[in-house]
């Protein structure tokens, strides 16, 4: 993990030197869904978001058919609620019924990535496919309360000693990625790309007390249409520019699987089975980006 955890910190900082060159705004919204992993959280519960994202899909480097891609992304999303839940707990013989009382959880965080690979298929700059790896990592938390919703005594009196509380996950990533783009007429294009990489972080809650290592999955897919509505060649001397400017419109999903999780903000200390903890986010997004 700590050499993941220092190839990923690297290659993100030479990044930022490179950016200049090319790169597009994004503008998304979409629904983010959470299940698993927290006390009561057997159920998938779901919210609207906001995301907002530097990225380039694909530039070659100078000539070659060598290429890099990047994505930081920024997602806010508004607070969602896990409904009270009914626990039976024993007392020798007699089951006693506990309540899980009902909490607000609001996700937020960053995802970063880098992708550097190669053209299989290169006709053109409109017109290619790439296989390449991805290096990246993930700083999603999450905030928990108690919710407005509870409407009874026992609810209640269980989360009386609970603070709000901030689950903090950081993962560090690395797989393959795959990108592709074909023309359609002079200033149209479809593009795609796909993620599949194995991450690896920790999860920490001070009023849990809990800080563990997780393993798991993460998985990103895009398609769109690109608009190229300014492009033209100037050559300088031995230099030949080709400045570009367009606009996306798009589709993005992006998955998060952390394996065996079992976290408890209820202030109630109960004892559950670890379960998988999976969020996901479906976004359309509109961009506009430009090249040199």
């Amino acid at each position: 993990m700590k050499l993941l955890k220092l190839s990923v910190i690297a290659v993100l900082t030479c990044t930022l030197s490179i950016t200049a060159n090319a790169g597009e705004f994004q503008i998304g919204k979409g629904t983010i869904n959470i299940s698993g992993g927290f006390v009561g959280l057997d159920k998938t519960i779901s919210t609207d978001i906001t995301t907002y994202a530097i990225t380039q899909q694909h530039k070659n480097l100078f000539s070659t058919t060598w290429f890099y891609a990047y994505d930081f992304t920024w997602y806010d999303s508004k607070s969602m609620t896990e409904g009270q839940n009914t626990f039976n707990r024993y007392s020798g013989l007699t089951p006693v019924s506990t309540v899980s009382p009902a909490i607000d959880y609001r996700p937020q965080g960053l995802d970063l990535s880098i992708a550097l690979g190669k053209d299989l298929i290169h006709k053109d700059k409109r017109n290619f496919m790439g296989l390449a790896l991805m290096l990246g990592l993930s700083t999603p938390w999450i905030n928990s309360s108690k919710s407005s919703s509870n409407n009874d005594s026992t609810s209640n009196s269980l989360m009386n000693a609970m603070k709000k509380s901030k689950t903090k996950i950081l993962t560090y990533k690395i797989g393959p990625s795959i990108a592709f783009r074909k023309s359609i007429g002079q200033y149209f294009s479809l593009y795609g790309d796909a993620t599949y990489a194995y991450q690896t972080g920790s999860i920490k809650n001070s009023y849990a007390q809990s800080d563990f290592t997780v393993n798991g999955i993460f998985q990103k897919y895009d398609i769109g249409i690109r608009f190229d509505f300014l492009s033209y060649n100037k050559k300088i001397a031995f230099i030949t520019f080709s400045p570009r400017l367009y606009a996306t419109l798009g589709y993005k999903y992006t998955s998060w699987k952390l394996n065996n999780i079992n976290l408890d903000v209820s202030g109630a200390n109960f004892n559950f089975t670890k379960s998988d903890f999976k969020m996901n986010t479906s976004i359309g997004y509109f961009g506009i980006g430009y090249s040199f």
